[in-house]
């Protein structure tokens, strides 16, 4: 097993708990609203606020990782992640709540910049290596209905927390492993002849690109399971499992977005980039604008837009890769997830606003509105963005 492969497991795993931090509060929100009279509201401001902190986190720790060994930003991003999942896990309040969820937004922050970047810097076939990587973090948020929903719906919410907080502790085992320990003494990366720095201007088409993406995904993993749960009973009557269901459909249509994320990688190179990354945001935000109350249609809709949504992530990781000096990669994934995060974060103000005044569908219909401005963004600024990693002279 060669410390490549190795390396891809190790980060698939942490990608896995990373995206499952992205989507649990989701998960477990109507269970909470109810446990700790929260409104959909406070709850939404809690998501923004929760997010922000997920944001900056990963900015400052992606920027570090440039600097140091990107391994001490994994372990940090699992210990920080346990000690916010056994806090939420022991909330009697409201406070306590808001607490753990900001601890744990923090360290599930920390990953996306570290992880990628590490990938792009130390693998040799990156867009097979990224592939993996989405497939793993979305295996992992497709259990993850099934894991948060049941056990909320059969034990407690705080039981979730606590077994996940338990879950996210072995992915410090990737220390011990000396050769990756070591990955930047064995697997050097080409050394620049020019001092590189990041030239925003040419850059800056790709955070918006990401931004806009972000909002649209968080918004839809954020309320889709409250809002398949309140379709499940809707359409059934009698002693359905409820809970049962909601956790399977979420599930299903998650992992259409492993599925996408896995045949993107395959798909991507520098000839067909482009028209994955626009074609990709433009079909799935036209679909949402299909959302209605019927389930079987959002069963479909739903899988599909996840599909879509998720297959651009190795382009977007790759196009971003392509443009960077390897050794400014953690600060460029930095900046692109951190923004995303900021940015898609108020999808949870916009969801207990729409929500209080309107209706889920009204609000799964705007998130239309990010997808399509992100694929006007491709074939206008992508053809202009230049290889940064190829000149001589930048401005920063």
């Amino acid at each position: 097993m060669t410390k490549e492969f190795r390396l891809n497991i190790y980060l698939s795993y942490g990608h896995a708990l990373s995206d499952i931090m992205h989507i649990v509060y989701g998960l477990t929100l109507y269970f909470v609203s109810d446990d700790l009279n929260l409104s959909i509201l406070s709850m939404g401001i809690l998501y923004n606020t929760a997010s922000i902190f997920r944001g900056i986190s990963g900015v400052i720790s992606g920027m570090l990782s440039d600097k140091t060994n990107f391994l001490y930003w994994i372990i940090l991003f699992a210990i920080l992640s346990t000690i916010g999942s056994w806090v939420i896990a022991y909330s009697t309040d409201s406070n306590m709540f808001t607490i753990g969820v900001i601890i744990l937004g923090i360290g599930s922050g920390i990953y996306h910049p570290v992880g990628t970047s590490a990938i792009t810097k130390y693998t040799i076939n990156t867009g097979k290596s990224l592939g993996y990587h989405s497939l793993g973090g979305a295996i992992g948020i497709a259990l993850a209905p099934w894991f948060f929903i049941n056990i909320s719906s059969n034990y407690s919410w705080g039981m979730s927390y606590f077994i996940f907080g338990i879950l996210t502790l072995p992915i410090i085992l990737i220390f011990f492993d000396k050769e990756i320990r070591n990955l930047k003494e064995n697997l050097k990366i080409p050394q620049q002849k020019y001092k590189l720095k990041i030239d925003y201007k040419n850059v800056s088409p790709i955070f918006v690109y990401a931004s806009l993406k972000d909002f649209s995904i968080s918004g839809l993993f954020l309320m889709i399971a409250i809002f398949i749960n309140n379709l499940i009973k809707d359409s059934f009557f009698g002693n359905t499992n409820y809970d049962f269901y909601t956790s399977l459909i979420s599930s299903v249509i998650i992992l259409f977005g492993g599925i996408g994320a896995f045949t993107g990688g395959y798909l991507d190179n520098k000839n067909s980039r482009k028209n994955i990354l626009l074609y990709s945001c433009l079909f799935a935000g036209i679909l949402f604008l299909f959302t209605s109350n019927n389930l079987l249609l959002i069963i479909i809709i739903f899988s599909m837009i996840s599909f879509l949504i998720s297959s651009n992530d190795p382009s977007l990781g790759n196009w971003l890769g392509d443009s960077m000096p390897k050794n400014l990669h953690g600060t460029s994934f930095a900046l692109m997830y951190g923004l995303g995060q900021i940015v898609g974060s108020f999808s949870g103000t916009l969801a207990g606003v729409l929500l209080n005044y309107f209706s889920t569908t009204i609000y799964f219909k705007t998130l239309s509105v990010p997808l399509i401005i992100a694929s006007i963004v491709i074939p206008y600024l992508y053809p202009k963005i230049k290889l940064i990693a190829n000149q001589k002279n930048f401005s920063i």
